[in-house]
């Protein structure tokens, strides 16, 4: 099963979507033609996902509209495996509405996934009103009464 599953870097992903090197724009294509085959799975890291974002947005100056986008295709391709996908779309659409950066879209899309507060100082993640903030710790009456039996 491995043999046919590979682990993409943000090289030949942003090679692939921008098409500004020939021949690694033309390996990218033939990898991820053969993923669309079925004849290989492409795994795709939530890091490397942050990393696209980051060099399409900085380096190439790409709209965040069109990095959401084809991002979102990319990674709901049959044949694209990425753990939490569902986290990585909700963060994808965080990302092409706000102003905020990727990484705390995807803090604020994991915070709502799983129901579970984020403490930070950071205060583009307080904009999003679905996402609890909580930067201390229970107090030890808290801590008391959920222990209690």
């Amino acid at each position: 099963m491995s043999a046919k599953r590979r682990l993409v870097d943000t090289n030949l992903i942003v090679r692939y979507l921008v098409q500004d090197h020939e021949k690694h724009a033309k390996a990218a294509g033939k990898l991820f033609e053969a993923c669309d085959r079925g004849d290989v799975e492409i795994v795709v890291l939530s890091a490397v996902l942050a990393e696209c974002v980051f060099v399409l947005e900085s380096f190439y100056e790409h709209p965040r509209a069109d990095i959401a986008a084809a991002l979102r295709t990319l990674i709901s391709s049959p044949g694209v495996e990425i753990s939490e996908n569902a986290v990585h779309l909700d963060a994808l659409d965080r990302y092409r509405k706000t102003k905020v950066h990727f990484v705390d879209c995807l803090l604020a899309a994991a915070a709502r996934a799983g129901d579970t507060p984020v403490a930070t100082f950071d205060e583009d993640v307080r904009k999003f009103g679905d996402v609890r903030i909580e930067n201390e710790g229970p107090t030890s009456n808290q801590e008391k009464s959920e222990s209690a039996p």
